[in-house]
């Protein structure tokens, strides 16, 4: 049975807590309505999200929002990459990897047009590093939309270079990198979870890096980020010029803030 609507002095009192933190965090409380939801592949659900906020949200690429994603715990959020932000339509697309059977993917699995949805946003401090000559990307399903909306707005005289984890070909989603695109790119894990013997670290250290200046995007899970940035540390990469990001844990649920626990 469809959830009855909270009392008016409960929305209110929800309302309050949302505008709070969002303050608290220096950004936009946003009342939202799902416009539409559609499998991309095996791997990724797209959720287009609707809103007169999100007309003149400041978001760069690889910014995210904080969605509440359980009516009955609207504490409970989860971070979603911005994939694209249409500011005439007033609508933001979130694709969203469906691994895990946690909450977020309950949500995204379950969302319908009409539903309403808190957001906090933009979030995030991981965006394009403007003074570099090429951009590596790393990380599994999970960091697929970030890394493939920054691979994106790369331009032309700067290169990217990609190494991203996914089950097989058949989950690899729609995208459009305009600069010249080196590495691996897609790598394999076959049947195995992710997160569990992970092959990208051995195919990241097989690439060969360019000559220049170049900044490393690393994200997904806990121990593999890690493993993979003391990796570029030990090749000589400064540590400012790597942005390592886990976006959860293997056995271990998130944080209701949608952060992976670091113990």
């Amino acid at each position: 049975m469809p959830r009855a609507p909270p009392s008016p002095s409960t929305a209110v009192a929800e309302r309050a807590d949302q505008e709070a933190l969002a303050a608290r965090l220096g950004v936009f409380a946003l009342e939202l309505t799902i416009e539409s939801g559609r499998d991309l592949s095996p791997a990724f659900r797209r959720v287009r999200l609707t809103g007169p906020g999100l007309a003149t949200l400041p978001a760069l690429p690889g910014h995210d929002l904080m969605v509440s994603v359980d009516p009955e715990r609207p504490s409970l959020r989860r971070r979603y990459t911005i994939r694209s932000l249409d500011a005439a339509a007033c609508a933001a697309d979130l694709d969203i990897a469906l691994h895990g059977g946690g909450p977020g993917m309950r949500w995204a699995t379950a969302a319908q047009p009409g539903d309403a949805v808190d957001a906090l946003g933009p979030r995030g401090k991981v965006t394009l590093d403007p003074e570099v000559d090429w951009h590596l990307f790393i990380g599994d399903d999970s960091f697929c939309p970030a890394a493939l909306v920054m691979a994106e707005a790369v331009p032309t005289d700067q290169m990217v270079l990609l190494a991203l984890e996914l089950s097989s070909p058949d989950d690899v989603v729609d995208h459009a990198v305009a600069a010249d695109v080196a590495g691996p790119g897609w790598v394999w894990r076959g049947d195995k979870p992710p997160g569990v013997d992970s092959p990208l670290p051995a195919a990241v250290a097989e690439m060969a890096l360019p000559e220049g200046t170049g900044h490393a995007y690393i994200g997904g899970e806990f121990r593999v980020v890690n493993e993979i940035r003391a990796h570029l540390l030990a090749r000589g990469l400064p540590d400012e010029r790597i942005n390592a990001k886990p976006y959860w844990r293997l056995g271990r649920t998130n944080a209701p803030n949608g952060e992976p626990e670091r113990e």
